[in-house]
């Protein structure tokens, strides 16, 4: 097969992971928005394209440290077609589960997987700093949300609580978009960065970034913002703004961490600070399980097909 051949089916690969990420993960950014009835859908969807799209464009290259560690060597295109393929596998599960899934982790593990099987050295020290990011940032982001929501019981109790929440909707637009932005940096720009140089991957990764934030947005939507808790202004705000500076921290040092999981951290955390209100368990345990099982499922998977192919 010719290299033009390999290269415009991994292109195509892209453009498919983009769609499903896009569509998967558009509840971890206007999800808090949208539950809340601070704007309505389509908008949420119109300015989640757009923050995905402009993370994309002006930061989607940072993560070249991580790309340039796992992607091995020899046999690079046949690796990375099949690291793409099973996380697509993986994420068509996970929308029809309606579970918010995890591509750093997904495609991080595939990847480890497919240099396992090809004989590649590891850099387990960097591997090692990744895994850091990715324990360490949901529990900051869940003790920040619970500080800053007992600041703000308190100072609720002694003000006008319409004057908070003037100022407290257009905060939360805005920390929703920033969510958004720091997921096309981040996320889908870990898949851009995998993807052949060239104006036609860019091409294919922000048509699919398109597609699949208007067809794929649907199955996720409620999981966030109503089966863990359903999200009050201010919770909202704080659980999408602490997220997204998590994110945007960990982009700015060439790290892929997952928006959702800060996210669904952060709600749980947002959950917690009130003292008598009910937070529903099930939800963020089927979460956490199926994003540790597809873990366990790429780096298989990756090892596996590999040898098959190889």
């Amino acid at each position: 097969m010719s290299d033009l051949v390999l290269n415009l089916l991994l292109i195509s690969l892209g453009f498919v992971l983009a769609a499903l990420v896009a569509g998967n993960n558009l509840s971890v950014c206007f999800g808090g928005v949208i539950s809340s009835r601070v704007i309505k859908r389509h908008t949420g969807v119109i300015l989640t394209i757009i923050g995905y799209i402009s993370g994309l464009l002006l930061q989607g290259g940072l993560l070249g440290a991580t790309t340039s560690a796992l992607i091995p060597s020899s046999n690079t295109t046949i690796a990375l077609e099949t690291a793409l393929g099973i996380s697509i596998v993986i994420f068509v599960v996970s929308q029809i589960k309606r579970v918010p899934q995890s591509l750093s982790i997904t495609l991080t593990a595939v990847l480890v997987g497919a240099d396992l099987a090809l004989g590649v050295s590891l850099p387990y020290g960097f591997l090692g700093y990744i895994i850091g990011f990715w324990v360490m940032m949901p529990i900051v982001s869940s003790v920040a949300v619970i500080y800053i929501m007992r600041i703000w019981h308190k100072r609720r109790m002694s003000s006008d609580i319409w004057s908070y929440i003037k100022v407290i909707k257009p905060l939360l637009i805005i920390s929703s978009f920033f969510v958004a932005f720091t997921l096309g940096s981040n996320t889908i720009g870990l898949i851009m960065d995998l993807m052949p140089p060239g104006e036609a991957s860019v091409l294919s990764i922000v048509l699919g970034t398109i597609a699949g934030g208007v067809i794929l947005n649907a199955g996720t939507l409620r999981r966030i913002g109503n089966d863990i808790i359903p999200l009050r202004y201010m919770n909202a705000a704080s659980s999408q703004l602490v997220s997204a500076i998590m994110v945007e921290i960990a982009t700015v040092y060439g790290i892929p961490l997952s928006n959702t999981q800060t996210f669904v951290s952060s709600v749980y955390a947002a959950g917690v600070s009130y003292k008598n209100r009910l937070i529903k368990k099930r939800p963020f345990i089927t979460m956490t399980a199926m994003w540790v099982a597809t873990a366990v499922v790429g780096l298989v998977s990756g090892f596996v097909m590999i040898r098959v192919l190889i």
